[in-house]
């Protein structure tokens, strides 16, 4: 019974598209984001967003579609007056480096979306869409500011409680993320409005074991063709 379901609902889609009823938007998008800690006190910064993506109908004259996308971006924040050692082991570390840490990070988005789309004259359209995304670090571009370094006293030795400590992994680790967002198009422009939380931890920044849920907000200005 339910190989035959299968079959219907294959038999079905192949229909729908050999009669010409479905419909694919593909798009370059180029934009700004602003980024921030959820689980930390820190200043959101502003970093570039660029894409290419694809909207497929499988029904031309409903709304419905399913989307994806290919993001570079770099998101960008600072945490500041922080402190860590300057040896592996902070155990073994005689010195205190005190500084503000400029966050960093390139890395490809590839979000997958479902969302639905509404006409709202013959130039104008709205779409909203929700969906999941992986991001991958490309490289991580963070550097410190306004380091100072001092000796830690003889009774601080191996009980100094630093912020962040140093560790071995030199990569930044994947994350995922859910996004929500909104579209508005007239002919073929449109402005993207996406909001994205963090499920999972973005860690090993700067070969420090600083980590956090990295949400951000996202605008873009898109050419559909």
């Amino acid at each position: 019974m339910k190989k035959i379901t299968l079959f219907r609902l294959l038999v079905i889609t192949l229909l729908i598209a050999a009669t010409g009823n479905t419909k694919t938007l593909k798009y370059v998008e180029i934009g700004i984001n602003q980024s921030e800690f959820r689980n930390e006190a820190c200043k959101s910064k502003i970093g570039p967003s660029l894409g290419i993506g694809i909207d497929y109908y499988p029904i031309k004259s409903i709304g419905a579609f399913i989307g994806s996308e290919l993001l570079y971006q770099n998101k960008k924040l600072l945490v500041e007056n922080k402190t860590w050692p300057t040896s592996l082991d902070p155990q073994f570390s005689n010195q205190v480096v005190t500084g503000d840490i400029d966050i960093n990070i390139s890395h490809l988005e590839i979000p997958l979306q479902i969302g639905y789309s509404i006409k709202l004259s013959n130039q104008f359209s709205s779409s909203l869409f929700i969906g999941y995304s992986l991001i991958i670090p490309i490289k991580d571009h963070t550097k410190s500011k306004n380091k100072k370094v001092r000796e830690l006293t003889p009774e601080e030795r191996g009980k100094f409680d630093f912020d962040y400590v140093l560790v071995d992994e030199s990569a930044v680790s994947w994350s995922k993320n859910y996004h929500a967002g909104l579209q508005l198009s007239y002919k073929r422009l449109a402005l993207l409005v996406c909001y994205t939380k963090a499920l999972s931890l973005t860690e090993q920044i700067y070969r420090k074991n600083i980590q956090g849920k990295i949400d951000s907000f996202r605008v873009s200005f898109a050419f559909i063709f």
